[in-house]
């Protein structure tokens, strides 16, 4: 809920760039997960759309791929594009907007989803940006 109370000033699951998995196929585990966009080296999403660098951006310093929500259309290219069986990125019907997440580029104290958790279960961990 963290998530898109950052992001939208709401508490909305279809609002969160968290994608949660329920279920008991999930790699052989039981119960529910929350999978997070991988902020791919070679970002499908991003070469998807049809509006790249207005709608889906990347960030060139932070190794980041995230959405300027006023610029897409809702068109459903980057979901199509994205490579997981589970979907890391969805659109929201009623804002008629991609939603994925940008590891919450606009804070300073990083992803707020790592600052709530209280089993410090999630961090975000640096890599190096491989060209392709």
């Amino acid at each position: 809920m963290a998530c898109s109370v950052s992001h939208w000033g709401a508490v909305s699951l279809s609002l969160s760039a968290i994608t949660w998995f329920e279920g008991n196929t999930f790699y052989g585990f039981n119960g529910r997960y929350p999978l997070f966009c991988q902020q791919c080296n070679h970002p499908e999403c991003y070469y998807a759309c049809p509006a790249k660098d207005k709608a889906l951006c990347l960030d060139e310093e932070l190794g980041v791929v995230y959405i300027n929500h006023t610029e897409c259309t809702g068109c459903g290219r980057c979901v199509q594009a994205c490579p997981f069986e589970i979907k890391r990125i969805h659109l929201d019907k009623k804002e008629r907007v991609a939603i994925k997440c940008d590891l919450c580029r606009q804070l300073d104290t990083g992803p707020v989803c790592v600052e709530v958790c209280d089993r410090q279960a999630l961090t975000v961990a640096a890599r190096k940006r491989e060209e392709k």
